[in-house]
């Protein structure tokens, strides 16, 4: 037996209306959650101040400690004037090529570019938990 079908949409259209905003919220929801053991956190501060949110049709997690780009990177920068890891609010850092001696004594698993890891590891908890809201919104 054979069928013929044609869609009605574009299949761009029909992906935008599949990945709408609140399954990206959801899936970045999900991916700040599996990402947690692996972003560094002597005191849990930058683990725990991120904000969620979508932006030109992506899911976004954005970790808002100020020193959270440079844990990120997972290189040492240092203050332009001084050569001090601290440096004054508006003054410049510059990479120094020395590696972060991450903390693990609460996260194991922290590493630098945490998203990667992460994804790394948990691809498929990420893709299985977004399939399982897609279905549950039918």
């Amino acid at each position: 037996m054979r069928v013929d079908f044609e869609w009605n949409k574009p299949v761009s259209q029909i992906a935008k209306d599949i990945i709408n905003s609140d399954v990206q919220l959801f899936m970045a929801n999900e991916c700040k959650r599996q990402m947690m053991p692996y972003v560094p956190a002597q005191n849990l501060v930058l683990a725990q101040n991120v904000s969620l949110y979508v932006e030109d049709n992506m899911g976004v997690v954005e970790y808002r400690s100020p020193y959270a780009h440079y844990q990120w990177e997972g290189e040492l920068y240092v203050s332009s004037a001084t050569g001090s890891s601290w440096a004054s609010k508006g003054e410049h850092k510059v990479p120094t090529g020395k590696p972060l001696q991450q903390s693990h004594f609460r996260h194991p698993l922290a590493t630098s570019h945490w998203e990667k890891a992460m994804w790394t590891a948990k691809r498929d908890v990420v893709t299985q938990a977004v399939q399982r809201y897609l279905r549950s919104k039918k």
